[in-house]
């Protein structure tokens, strides 16, 4: 099982034991608003759970879908690393790549997702790097980085 799986899986049992406290109490709250309260609170929480698991379960690989995509249908190029550097206070990072069209002679200046690792140990400023351009929006691309995104 794949770690979208586990997690969908984690939040639907949770999620259902949610729905089967809310139901308890609510049934058991008969005159008493201490139980139909926190039934209530139960009930709501339990509906937040199951939109969470919802949401999980269809934009969980989101990242990964999106870059297969790019592979199969962008328009390949290389771009030279300009810059490797932090994100942030947390441990995250990102790559910056230039890009000189031959034709026309523009730049432009492509960003890595974030990421969760280094990517020092994979690349240095000047080496070539490949980005996928959308076919029909040029500012829509992907940088192929081998690196899991921070935001997978």
């Amino acid at each position: 099982m794949n770690k979208k799986t586990i997690g969908s899986l984690i939040f639907a049992v949770l999620s259902a034991l949610l729905w089967g406290l809310t139901i308890y109490l609510l049934g058991r709250s008969g005159e008493s608003r201490t139980l139909h309260t926190f039934g209530l609170a139960a009930g709501f929480t339990a509906s937040i759970l199951t939109l969470h698991t919802i949401l999980y379960a269809v934009f969980a690989n989101r990242k990964t879908l999106e870059g297969d995509w790019f592979r199969r249908h962008g328009k390949p190029m290389e771009a030279e690393i300009i810059k490797i550097s932090r994100y942030g206070y947390h441990m995250a990072w990102r790559v910056k790549a230039r890009h000189l069209d031959r034709k026309g002679g523009r730049e432009t200046i492509f960003k890595s997702d974030i990421l969760r690792s280094n990517p020092n140990a994979k690349f240095s400023i000047g080496d070539t790097i490949r980005v996928y351009r959308h076919p029909t929006d040029s500012r829509r691309y992907w940088m192929d980085v081998g690196l899991p995104s921070k935001y997978l």
